[in-house]
Parts: C-alpha cells; structure tokens; sequence
C-alpha cells in the first residue's frame, strides 16, 4: 500500500490530471467537426471581387499597353457568371497628401455601360503606417477624394488602409467625415481586419485584432463591412475552416443588429505571400466551408449577410473559379 505522505504522491496525481487533460483535449479536437453538415448553399447573387488598377485607367499595369475591348468582355462575362454585385476596384493607393495619382479614363466609362447592375466601389489602399489617420487635414484630403471619386461614377468607396489597430486614431472620424460629407446614398465599404476571439481585444491584441466595440462602431457609420478573412500563418485546414466560421458568426450577429448594415467575408485565392498564408489551408474551399457552416447555423438570422468576396481577380485561376461555382453559387455545375 503507497504512503500517503509521499512528497511523490501529489507529484503523480498533478501528472495523471494532466494527461487525462491532454488526453479530453485531443478528443475534444478529434470530434470538433467545423464543417458545413449539409450542402445548403447561400449565394444571393450579391457576391463581391477585388479588381486591379487597369479597369480603372484602361492600361495594363506591368505592360502599359491598352486593355484591349477582349479582356474587358472577359471581365463582364465573369462578373455575371460568379454572380458578383460588389466590384472593389483599386484606384490607387491613398497618398501622404490625401489624394490618387489617377483618374478615370473612359475605358472605365464604357465597363460601368455595359455591366449596369454591378456596384463599383472606388478601392482605396494604403499603409497605415505611412499615413497620418489621425489628422484632420488629412482626412479632409481624403474626403475630397472620395467625392471626386463619386463625380466619376463610383456608387462609393471601399476603403483599406492597414494594419489598423483596434480603436486606431482618427478612422472613426474618417468614416464620419465621409459619410457626412457624401451623404447616405453613397455607400461607404471597408476591408477589415480580424476580430479578437469572441469579440475581444486586449492588451497586445489591440494591435493585432479589433473588438467587438471597434467592430460595432464602424458598423454605426459605414454601410458595408468586408472581413479580410485570411492571411492567419495557419497550417490546419480545420483550424482554418473553424477560424472563418468563428468569424463569420461574429460578424453576421454584430451586423444585422445594426440598421442597414451589410457583410460579406473576404475568402483568398492567391498563392503569393507564404510568409502570412499557406495556400493549401486558405483557400477558396475551405474559407468556403468555414462560412457555410457559420450561416446553417445562423439561419434566418443572417439577413445582413450579402455574400463572400474573392480576394482577388487577378490571382484567382479557372479550377479556382471552379471550386467557387461547386461549393458556394447556388445550383452551380448540377450542385
């Protein structure tokens, strides 16, 4: 019979809770399914896609040579064909000053007559470190832009300036500026970052992922919040489909709580950038699990929810376009 009293004794019970700990961990992994359960689907014709310089300029970026009136009719045919309402299309990135180096030309004229149901928003990108958010003169700037933007033809603006930390200075007041001085038939979209676990962000978090209360107060002024849902370092696929539910679930409650207010879920399909993305793990498919999943269970709740966004055009190859047509458009390839 063990002595009781034996300084091992409470060693070897810390070690045996701790196994079985790690043991109802693994199990625990091993039957967390993230997966949609059924092949529902959730496409409302209201999908978005990231588009280049060159639809906006009419000149092809590395060549400078003329977008020719073929490539154009390329991009109208698959503008319809994946159902895409929302084209976010890079004008260029936000300047020190406040401005854009270009305009448009009429090539994008003639893009806007022949596709008249699609909402181009003005994609304005930018680094936020470079840029001084927190100015007032600056954000002025920017809100000219952006009505120039509009006398163009742009239905609104699509900002993404980043890395914004939660709370970042001056942003909230950018988007208030915007709204007050574009009015609220121009639709104000932003690219945003991740939200911390359940909404919560704090301490070092803040410089990595933004909380529900930053999240909340966008939503109070912008019309449409795209969620950067991607370049997470995963290696797990079902890490990565549980990651998107997770944050798809998030920001379809915050959403639809508030009047008005749109979501769509930004899902990759560039190989690119290995140093934030493995594109084994993120990629259209499961970024499309992931958000699938979050709506069987969100069911009618999600009337916010407009639809995924591709990051981006011109990266996204045909079997990619053909995951997107099996896993998420309605009907799409007999599905």
């Amino acid at each position: 019979m063990p002595d009781s009293s034996s300084p091992r004794s409470p060693l070897l019970r810390w070690l045996g809770l701790a196994v079985t700990a790690i043991a109802a961990a693994a199990l625990g992994w091993l039957l967390w399914n993230p997966y949609a359960a059924t092949e529902q689907r959730f496409d409302r014709g209201r999908n978005g896609l990231w588009v280049g310089h060159q639809w906006y300029t009419g000149q092809n970026v590395r060549s400078g040579e003329p977008v020719s009136d073929a490539e154009r009719s390329r991009l109208v045919r698959r503008l319809g064909d994946q159902r895409v309402r929302y084209v976010y299309l890079h004008v260029g990135p936000v300047l020190p000053g406040g401005t854009t180096e270009d305009r448009a030309a009429p090539f994008f004229h003639e893009l806007r007559r022949r596709t008249p149901d699609t909402k181009y928003l003005a994609w304005l990108g930018g680094i936020a470190a470079r840029l001084p958010v927190d100015d007032p003169d600056w954000r002025g700037a920017v809100v000219e832009t952006v009505a120039r933007l509009r006398e163009e033809g742009f239905a609104g603006v699509h900002l993404n300036v980043e890395p914004l930390e939660d709370y970042h200075p001056g942003y909230l007041e950018l988007l208030a500026q915007v709204r007050s001085r574009l009015g609220d038939d121009f639709l104000i979209s932003h690219a945003t970052r991740h939200a911390g676990p359940f909404g919560v962000s704090l301490g070092p978090l803040q410089s990595q992922v933004w909380s529900e209360g930053f999240y909340r107060d966008t939503m109070q002024i912008a019309d449409q919040t795209v969620l950067m849902a991607y370049d997470t370092q995963m290696d797990v696929a079902k890490h990565y489909v549980g990651f998107v539910k997770h944050q798809t679930e998030l920001l379809v409650r915050w959403a639809c709580e508030q009047p008005r207010h749109q979501v769509l879920i930004g899902i990759p399909s560039y190989e690119d950038v290995p140093r934030y993305s493995n594109p084994e793990v993120e990629n259209i498919r499961n970024a499309v699990e992931g958000v699938r999943a979050a709506l069987e269970e969100a069911g009618s709740g999600a009337e916010c929810f407009e639809g995924v966004a591709v990051y981006a055009d011109w990266v996204t190859d045909e079997g990619e376009w053909q995951d997107y047509r099996r896993l998420w458009l309605d009907g799409a390839d007999g599905s």
